[in-house]
């Protein structure tokens, strides 16, 4: 890895101030996920935080050389995976305004739970399998924090008069967020949208993937050009046909 806890990440300016930042990894051959930038008049908002201290000072030093001098600063967590988050603590010292949905603690408490993790420190060792020194390595001083706006099925964010609306889109988890900024048409899907993996199923059931697909077909409304998923290439809106024909398939095959 170039950096520990960073790797080598690729950027795409996607226009209207709009970036995305990939292929960030934690540990080598472990990607953390993807992140979104979007630079208002005044404003910048990200989606997702990164894993580590080393991501997400990439992340807010990226987005500072792009759109210096920006007044406010907005973080939305598209859910509770410690690949999404972790970092989040980064740009909470910032004076962050940090959105995520309303069943985001309870998540988080059942992770903790399912990891058998007392704390933050024991959560991302058993969710990376590492120990403690090459966690101090690679993932830094960093956490989750508790989110300050709390989002139930849909809010439209106006960023200094430029809308950005967040939409509930649960299936991969109960409290899966999706950002959708309409001057550039640009989705940020979060793990409702996997460009690399397919839709991952393994912490839902049937009931959970109908709701998925449901979401998918609400986004399709929508006037999408493209889509930054939560793991992968930046890519197309016919790609959510193809996660509804995959879920489609696995719910019957479920029956």
């Amino acid at each position: 890895m170039e950096q520990p806890g960073l790797g080598v990440p690729r950027t795409a300016d996607l226009g209207n101030g709009v970036h995305a930042i990939l292929d960030m990894e934690t540990l080598e051959g472990v990607h953390a996920a993807n992140v979104g930038i979007i630079a208002t008049g005044r404003a910048q908002v990200f989606v997702n935080s990164g894993q580590t201290e080393a991501q997400g000072r990439y992340v807010w030093d990226y987005a500072q050389t792009k759109a210096p001098g920006r007044e406010m600063s907005y973080l939305v967590l598209t859910h509770h995976h410690l690949d999404h988050c972790y970092a989040a603590s980064y740009f909470d010292d910032r004076h962050t305004l940090i959105y995520a949905h309303k069943s985001f603690g309870g998540c988080m408490a059942d992770m903790r739970s399912h990891l058998d993790a007392t704390d933050y420190q024991g959560m991302i060792e058993a969710f990376l399998k590492i120990d403690p020194e090459t966690c101090r390595k690679h993932v830094g001083n960093v956490h989750p924090v508790s989110p300050h706006r709390h989002i139930g099925e849909e809010v439209s964010l106006a960023a200094n008069g430029e809308e950005i609306l967040i939409q509930h889109l649960p299936g991969h988890t109960p409290c899966d967020l999706v950002v959708y900024h309409p001057k550039s048409k640009v989705l940020f899907a979060g793990d409702a949208i996997n460009e690399r993996a397919g839709p991952v199923t393994m912490f839902g059931e049937v009931r959970d993937w109908k709701k998925w697909i449901a979401g998918l077909e609400k986004i399709k409304r929508l006037e999408i050009d493209r889509i930054v998923p939560g793991h992968g290439e930046v890519c197309g809106p016919e790609i959510i046909d193809e996660h509804i024909e995959e879920l489609e398939k696995r719910v019957a095959a479920a029956a």
